[in-house]
């Protein structure tokens, strides 16, 4: 007996900025969840020094590695995207790259500055793609 595994043609929309901040909200409570627990296991050498402690740069290198890494697995999302049925994918339909999820990473405050200025002004923004999704080259879909 042959088995033969065809890929459904079902077509996801973009999913919207507010489904994608929520999902964006959960990813963060669980990072500075983690982040809580090793801040508070963890001895500084300055307290007096908030932002600028050694263990800041291990926090972002653990983001990093959060964001990129969920983002390339097989499920194609972080924890946030996958519970609200969230993917990343590039314009054929495909898992995206960990370069691509780091371009992701790195650019996301941008976006954050640029979606604030349209918010403040009141400029509305018809396209449901961001600016690290355009430079990335990927897509944020709902299923």
């Amino acid at each position: 007996m042959q088995t033969i595994y065809t890929q459904s043609k079902h077509r996801s929309g973009l999913a919207s900025l507010s489904t994608r901040l929520m999902a964006f909200g959960l990813d963060v409570l669980l990072l500075l969840t983690l982040v809580g627990i090793v801040d508070y296991f963890t001895f500084s050498s300055n307290e007096e020094v908030f932002l600028l402690k050694p263990e800041r740069f291990l926090f972002v290198l653990l983001a990093w590695l959060y964001f990129a890494g969920t983002e390339t697995c097989p499920c194609q999302g972080t924890l946030g995207k996958y519970l609200l049925n969230l993917r990343v994918i590039t314009p054929n339909g495909e898992r995206i790259r960990f370069r691509a999820a780091t371009l992701r990473f790195l650019l996301r405050p941008i976006s954050a500055l640029i979606i604030i200025f349209q918010f403040i002004t009141g400029y509305g923004h018809s396209s449901r793609r961001t600016f690290h999704d355009k430079l990335a080259g990927t897509r944020v879909i709902a299923e």
